[in-house]
């Protein structure tokens, strides 16, 4: 079999990757995803088969092609045959509603848009129908997975390689980009309300890939669990990207079921994991409760939340080596990661050390380096930094003229290079591995005519991490009958409801600076607030 990382990297395109794999892996399987085992070879032709589609449809290189699905096989071949035609892929969250939605669509003008079926109480053909009226944006192309609906079209379906004619299809297609061009277009939520765009080059894709390699010890006898989403860098990294990589396979569920997930790891024989701690910690409640005692995972690699020590040493108690990351969107995902034979207390209670190629730093106010071991604000330089937000505002704020990248973690960094993040200058909430800016939430509270003033921050969950939990001081006359009415006020607002929050207090008035800062460090749960469950 081959692998293409063996060639080399810094040259390689996102774009050719996976059919320089199939060239030589045709008949190994690619992926599992329920009842579908996909080869390379088969794989391969449907990528074809819709970038073919796609630039019937008038998609060029450089046009932005929106990917909004729940976890489905469209989900894995329409982002991989954006990067096959010099696209750029733009996964979107499915858990991202109108108000977000909105907002990525303005800012990336998208020439195809693929959305599923209905979707829990939602119609997303509808609401993306809607927002491009409005908007007064028509992509070039609209697909719609699962469903028919008058003006958009079905992406086509998968057939047996040997059925398709990938190599004459392939002669017509255009190039895919080069290397130092942006390929991948991602939003993640930060201080601001809007979800900023980041851009990411295959150069910086490949260079995580590379080290994702190294701090995963994988290799083409890898099984990789994916129950991420697959629109999202985490998920479709893990799902197609990765294995092409590396020549090896996953296994991709539609969603994540602990209980389905420990029959999935023994059936399947998988090795690896990655994601957020709240996956880990279900498996090995399940682990400690003496199911799957033949065959488990061995190496979970957590990141994207908080990750108590206690969730590492659990896991090793059960027979699972874990580990925590450290990393971002903007670092095309971990920069820092434990080493092969890394001791126990290093990966509980660290954050990973540098990996290759990559540098972080801890500084002080003036941006100037600490002593190892002093804590101060991170910040990262390496080839998996992203190239630029698409707002040049942003890039200018957290980007500095030597390449040095900002993402307003407070942290330190030891003689050694092992990381340890203790801090966020930046107000934003990490729910299970999903970034939400506080400023989006207290927005669209505020905006309810009972209040009169709003703190949201992250307050501490057992599953997840961090919650959201908000603070707010009434207006004059207003009474408080519980929270049920903001929430539904959330909800016709279409909040994302994983940003509403769970946790609500009412106060006389919040503490503040001399200046008006509201200082959110004084605010904490307490046995006046209500908390609910969702």
């Amino acid at each position: 079999m081959t692998s293409t990382h063996h060639r080399g990297w810094s040259g390689l395109r996102i774009g050719d990757m996976l059919g320089d794999q199939a060239a030589g892996n045709h008949d190994r399987e690619l992926f599992c995803f329920e009842d579908h085992r996909v080869t390379y070879g088969t794989f391969h032709a449907w990528v074809e088969d819709v970038a073919a589609d796609l630039v019937a449809h008038g998609v060029r290189p450089g046009d932005r092609v929106m990917v909004q699905l729940p976890n489905c096989l469209e989900a894995l071949v329409l982002q991989m045959a954006a990067f096959r035609i010099g696209a750029i892929n733009t996964p979107v969250v499915p858990i991202y509603r109108e108000h977000e939605v909105r907002q990525i669509i303005s800012d990336c003008l998208p020439a195809a848009i693929a959305v599923g079926e209905a979707w829990s109480d939602r119609d997303p053909a509808a609401e993306i129908d809607a927002l491009l009226d409005d908007l007064g944006h028509m992509p070039k192309v609209r697909y719609l997975v699962g469903a028919h609906r008058d003006g958009w079209s079905r992406p086509p379906a998968m057939v047996p390689a040997e059925q398709g004619s990938a190599d004459r299809r392939s002669a017509d297609l255009p190039e895919p980009r080069d290397p130092e061009e942006p390929a991948l277009l991602l939003y993640t939520s930060g201080t601001t309300s809007a979800p900023k765009g980041v851009l990411l080059t295959s150069r910086a894709l490949i260079a995580h890939l590379r080290n994702f390699q190294t701090a995963l010890r994988a290799g083409p006898d890898s099984v990789i669990l994916v129950a991420t989403p697959l629109s999202h860098l985490g998920g479709f990294i893990a799902g197609v990207v990765f294995p092409a990589f590396l020549g090896a396979r996953s296994v991709v569920m539609p969603a994540w079921r602990p209980d389905e997930a420990v029959d999935v790891i023994e059936r399947e024989r998988a090795t690896i994991a990655m994601g957020a701690t709240v996956f880990l910690s279900d498996l090995v409640q399940r682990y400690e409760a003496g199911a799957a005692p033949h065959h488990r995972l061995s190496l979970y690699a957590c990141a994207g939340a908080t990750i108590p020590p206690s969730a590492i040493t659990r896991a090793e108690a059960v027979g699972v080596e874990a580990m925590r990351c450290y990393g971002m969107t903007e670092t095309a995902g971990v920069c820092a990661a434990a080493p092969k034979d890394a001791p126990l207390y290093r990966r509980a209670e660290w954050d990973g050390r540098v990996l290759p190629d990559m540098r972080i730093e801890a500084v002080d106010h003036d941006r100037q380096p600490l002593p190892a071991g002093e804590e101060g604000e991170l910040r990262i330089h390496g080839p998996q930094l992203l190239t630029a937000y698409t707002d040049p505002g942003l890039t200018a704020a957290q980007i500095d003229d030597e390449g040095w990248f900002y993402p307003g973690d407070v942290g330190i960094v030891d003689d050694e290079g092992w990381v340890r993040m203790t801090g966020r200058i930046k107000d934003i909430i990490n729910r299970g591995g999903e970034k939400f800016s506080t400023l989006d939430i207290e927005a669209a509270l505020s905006s309810h005519p009972d209040v009169d003033a709003v703190a949201v921050t992250a307050i501490p969950d057992d599953r997840l991490g961090e919650g959201v939990g908000a603070w707010l001081v009434l207006r004059a006359g207003a009474q408080w009958n519980g929270p049920r009415t903001f929430i539904e006020h959330l909800e016709e607002v279409h909040l994302a409801r994983q940003k509403i929050p769970t946790y609500w207090e009412i106060v006389d008035h919040l503490p503040s600076t001399a200046s008006g800062k509201i200082r959110k460090q004084e605010l904490h749960v307490s046995p006046e607030g209500v908390r609910i469950t969702r």
